[in-house]
């Protein structure tokens, strides 16, 4: 396990690092109790692994995007008819400036889909905090973003192999309750 030290880990950060199955179980729960998504977008779908309970036990259809298969959603430039977005992006993407990756790929939902979807993205903690005043991401997160309307907070070491300090944050949720713990 190695814990994120930028001096220590400069150039040994995964880029594809799957969800834990933990997450996947969880927003099938708390989502499927209150929402019967039957179509759901998955921006970066890696092994599918966030959206396969949605399909076999609702019979969801799922729009993949997964750059490993030639299925690059940042490309994509129709607007995208789904009743849920999961997403949970790659946290450090090349060619991103001063943008986190997570940023793009929120940019990027919010241009291409209905803006009352209710989305849900796995993201590093600074995408929403230690924010300064003047910062874009902040005001675009308070002001230009859907409303985050519940937060789950995960445990520092629940991504194999890497200790990083991160979230899930639920946008157009209404329906869930404001904040979650993880249950381990």
């Amino acid at each position: 396990m190695s814990v994120y030290v930028k001096r220590d880990n400069k150039g040994k950060k995964r880029s594809d690092t799957p969800t834990d199955l933990r997450i996947c179980d969880f927003i099938y729960k708390i989502v499927s109790d209150k929402y019967n998504p039957n179509k759901i977008l998955d921006p970066c779908a890696g092994d599918r692994r966030l959206t396969k309970q949605f399909v076999k036990l609702n019979n969801t259809e799922v729009i993949n995007y997964e750059i490993k298969e030639g299925t690059d959603f940042l490309k994509e430039t129709n607007k995208i008819d789904c009743d849920l977005v999961l997403c949970n992006p790659p946290f450090n993407l090349n060619g991103t400036g001063k943008k986190l990756s997570v940023e793009v790929f929120m940019d990027k939902i919010i241009e291409l889909v209905d803006k009352d979807t209710p989305i849900i993205l796995i993201t590093p903690m600074g995408f929403r905090l230690n924010q300064k005043i003047k910062s874009k991401r902040w005001r675009k997160v308070r002001d230009d973003y859907p409303p985050i309307t519940s937060i789950i907070s995960l445990p520092l070491d629940i991504f194999e192999d890497t200790l990083f300090h991160c979230e899930i944050l639920c946008f157009n949720c209404f329906e869930l309750l404001p904040h979650y713990f993880l249950p381990i």
